[in-house]
């Protein structure tokens, strides 16, 4: 898998939240299906501090800047969660 090129396709038909807060709440609602984390994020205290409830966690093989030009964005992302993966496989 071309995890660029999921994480395109993911980012255009699939519904997402950016960052670490968005993150958290999206575990107490219990809506979160997969995170993608930058490699250079601290999920360390990500995952200690939560209870991620088996959902799984994707390494993302480059800076957060590196994530947010991938998704279009102009600023640096550190953590993506997944609720729809919409087109993309990222979930298999």
């Amino acid at each position: 898998m071309d995890i660029e090129k999921e994480i395109k396709k993911l980012v255009e038909t699939g519904k997402i939240y950016y960052g670490l807060e968005q993150a958290r709440k999206s575990i107490n609602r219990k809506k979160a299906r997969a995170f993608i984390v930058a490699s250079n994020c601290p999920d360390r205290e990500f995952t200690e501090k939560d209870n991620l409830d088996g959902v799984p966690i994707i390494k993302f093989n480059g800076k957060s800047s590196e994530l947010g030009s991938l998704c279009g964005k102009v600023f640096d992302i550190s953590i993506i969660t997944v609720i729809e993966p919409g087109e993309s496989s990222i979930l298999k």
